[in-house]
């Protein structure tokens, strides 16, 4: 019999009087709320629309884009590009295939028998070499990660593409078995089967590599293709609709199709970034920016953090490492730095460094916000064979200065609550500080859908001081209020209070049940602060035993109207373009889609914030004979509007 599938932790509670079937529980999505977004946002290019024969290497790590795949190297939309799933991913960066669409929403063909899902299907690739037996195709693979393990029967294929006979072969599937945590792979190309069990992290599982020969005729021609496939199952819930959703996940990693290969070559030849940046701050994501002044002393963090990984067989030196914080809206520009050259990492060896930085966001008074962009590069080397691995060198994160506290990084993997009999009139608290005395305006809530719309139940909107390190006292309390689902779009709910309520030092914000169904509040695996959370059963508050962040914040400041702050402001609009050739030695050239030249000034500064030239930018090549050997910045900025940086290196 089929298992239930969900993400679920489950929290046996021994109080007197209370159901033993009261839990935390952690519920799988039913849509994704980032690609919904996307999706509303963007009129995809690519659209199944072939281009002109793709020409070996094909490389993908998918650390270039984000949401969608690369539409240079894919013709379709329906995977997930992302950081937010996979555990431990090879680099920056994968593909997760799951039972959702390209929209974000489960599919038409859903069911509780396993069905064909999400599909990723390369451009049309030139493998016109006769006889060649080197070529070969490889990939890692990791089942569930931080989302949802797959069933037995829930799939991933790979299939190849015959020019000749318009016909798709499958030549190899992998299942998974939660039971003894063991990979199973098949070969349909020699019909041989390969199992692999991972004792070490039964609960993460480890990126597995997988190796496929292109040897056939049929398949060595002009326009060949490869894909990824997987088939889902939805859980059969019976009495419980929200664990239905974003199940049975697949990620792949470092797509890689090429020649002069062997069936034991899945090793890359990189130094790569593994994991993103976070928040500069100790223990937010965000803060009110008219707080910072006085939170900086304790919240302004003195280093940037990056983790990288040696995936070679031989010793790599880290090369360069380079940081950026852009203001972006301040106008007081970038200021850029070095961690200076690294070490030498030995094979398949994980590195964190902290870049110390004497940096602090540059607080005016006059502004209501602020939003500034991380940046750290990695300079390895100068290799063209390693060219289409340069995306998962670069790192940017987005800190954000609004009017709200938030430890959640605004991306929800799964849900929350406390569900079950015996929480009909459960509570949930969320710890904060305030750092300066202010007006508690809101509360924002994130909260994630449900089949048939099960959670838009009511329940009350709690505020409670802290007394022995818990929540103590109810300072306010809000009847009456639902879950709100704001056009569909990753975005919080807004809860607007009538009354004035004036906070300072430690508080807490949450909500308490009226029915015992699940509210399905949003969750972040990404970040943890089950120490801030607390759940009350009967009348004793208890520390969280799940790792995450619950998606609540509180909203501070000035009178808030509803309509316009559900949307966060926008980030300017940036000028995309190229710098090459790179490296270069004595000119440079600015590669833009769209003609700006006539109104482009450009300045080139070193990585100390020097400036070495500022002027029109006349679409000619620009002289930087006379920089020495190293790295540099190029910016360019269009009169009143648009900006953009890009980094470039001189060699003599």
């Amino acid at each position: 019999m089929k298992h239930i599938k969900s993400y679920i932790i489950f929290t046996y509670l021994l109080f007197i009087g209370v159901n033993l079937l009261a839990q935390e529980t952690l519920t799988n999505l039913i849509s994704n709320p980032e690609i919904e977004k996307l999706s509303k946002q963007f009129i995809k290019a690519n659209s199944n629309t072939p281009k002109a024969s793709y020409e070996l290497p094909f490389i993908d790590d998918f650390a270039k884009s984000n949401g969608y795949p690369d539409a240079e190297k894919w013709i379709d939309n329906n995977v997930f590009i992302n950081n937010s799933f996979p555990y431990e991913p090879v680099s920056v960066g994968v593909a997760t295939f799951d039972p959702l669409n390209e929209t974000g929403s489960l599919y038409a063909n859903a069911s509780i028998v396993p069905f064909g899902a999400d599909t990723l299907t390369s451009q049309p690739i030139n493998l016109n070499f006769p006889g060649d037996t080197s070529i070969f195709l490889s990939f890692f693979i990791q089942p569930g990660g931080l989302g949802d393990i797959p069933e037995s029967e829930d799939k991933l294929y790979v299939d190849y593409y015959s020019p000749d006979s318009a016909k798709w072969f499958p030549v190899w599937n992998g299942s998974f078995s939660k039971t003894d945590s063991s990979l199973t792979e098949y070969y349909y190309y020699n019909s041989t089967t390969k199992i692999t069990k991972n004792s070490e992290k039964p609960t993460f599982i480890s990126f597995t590599p997988v190796i496929l020969p292109v040897k056939e005729d049929q398949f060595l021609k002009n326009n060949f293709q490869f894909r990824f496939r997987n088939k889902a199952s939805m859980a059969n819930t019976g009495n419980t609709p929200l664990v239905a959703g974003n199940s049975d996940q697949w990620h792949i990693d470092f797509v890689r199709l090429d020649t002069a290969r062997t069936i034991t070559d899945t090793i890359i030849d990189d130094l790569c970034f593994v994991k993103p940046l976070g928040s500069l701050l100790n223990n937010y994501e965000s803060l009110p920016w008219s707080h910072f002044s006085r939170a900086n002393a304790f919240e302004m963090g003195d280093s940037i953090t990056i983790v990288y990984a040696n995936r070679s067989n031989k010793i790599r030196n880290t090369g360069n490492r380079e940081f950026e914080i852009e203001d972006i809206w301040g106008g007081t520009g970038t200021e850029a730095f070095t961690g200076g050259t690294g070490d030498n990492i030995d094979p398949f060896t994980t590195e964190t460094y902290k870049a110390k930085t004497n940096y602090i966001f540059p607080y005016n008074p006059a502004n209501d916000s602020a939003l500034f962009e991380i940046r750290s590069y990695l300079v390895t080397d100068t290799f063209k064979i390693r060219e289409q691995y340069r995306w998962n060198d670069t790192l940017r994160y987005l800190q954000r200065f609004y009017n709200y506290y938030a430890y959640d990084d605004g991306t929800s993997e799964m849900g929350y609550d406390l569900s079950g009999d015996g929480t009909e009139n459960g509570m949930v608290a969320m710890r904060f500080k305030t750092y300066k005395k202010d007006t508690l305006r809101g509360i924002q809530i994130y909260f994630n859908r449900s089949l048939d719309n099960v959670n838009e139940k009511y329940f009350k909107l709690v505020i409670w001081n802290e007394i022995d390190n818990k929540p103590g006292s109810i300072i306010y309390i809000k009847d009456n209020i639902k879950p709100v689902f704001e056009d569909s779009l990753n975005k919080f709910t807004n809860y607007i209070f009538d009354t004035t309520i004036v906070l300072e030092n430690n508080f807490y914000i949450g909500w308490q049940k009226v029915y015992a169904t699940s509210l399905n509040v949003g969750f972040d695996l990404n970040r943890n602060n089950k120490d801030k959370l607390f759940k009350n059963f009967a009348g004793t508050w208890e520390s969280s035993v799940v790792d995450g962040t619950v998606m609540i914040r509180p909203m501070f400041g000035e009178k808030i109207n509803v309509v316009t702050d559900i949307t966060q402001p926008i980030i300017k609009e940036k000028i995309d373009f190229g710098v090459y050739p790179n490296p270069a030695k004595n000119n440079i050239n600015i590669d833009i889609d769209i003609d700006y030249s006539s109104e482009i000034h450009y300045s080139i500064f070193d990585m100390h914030g020097r400036i070495y030239t500022n002027q029109l930018y006349t679409n000619s090549d620009i002289d930087i004979s006379g920089l020495p050997s190293g790295i540099y910045y190029i910016r360019i900025i269009k009169s009143n509007g648009p900006s953009g940086t890009k980094k470039f290196i001189v060699i003599r």
